[in-house]
């Protein structure tokens, strides 16, 4: 079993309230390389298509590259669906479930 947290946000629109007060300042993309602020922080490891409730729907997986850029996750998945709208939209973290723990009861 993999000790990487998944975040799946299924989202309708850039319009979403959940993404409202979300930045995607400092994103960019090259290929399938996402960048903040010209460094590599999360590339695309699958693209997949499905046959769900009836339509066929696609999910774009970005990993991303080191820890320090998993509180940009909502903006990636903003400037991911800036881009593909009506992808599906999944970002998987570096910091694993137990490093999140350990962080919490260090604080």
């Amino acid at each position: 079993m993999k000790n990487i947290l998944i975040v799946l946000f299924l989202l309708s629109s850039c319009a979403s309230p959940v993404l409202k007060n979300v930045s995607v300042e400092g994103f960019s993309h090259s290929g399938t390389d996402i960048y903040y602020y010209g460094e590599k922080c999360a590339v695309m490891t699958a693209l997949e298509i499905a046959y769900d409730n009836k339509r066929i729907v696609r999910e774009c997986t970005m990993v991303i590259t080191d820890e320090k850029f998993d509180c940009h996750a909502l903006g990636m998945i903003k400037y991911m669906k800036s881009k593909t709208p009506h992808w599906e939209i999944e970002v998987e973290l570096k910091k694993t479930p137990i490093k999140h723990l350990e962080d919490e009861q260090s604080n």
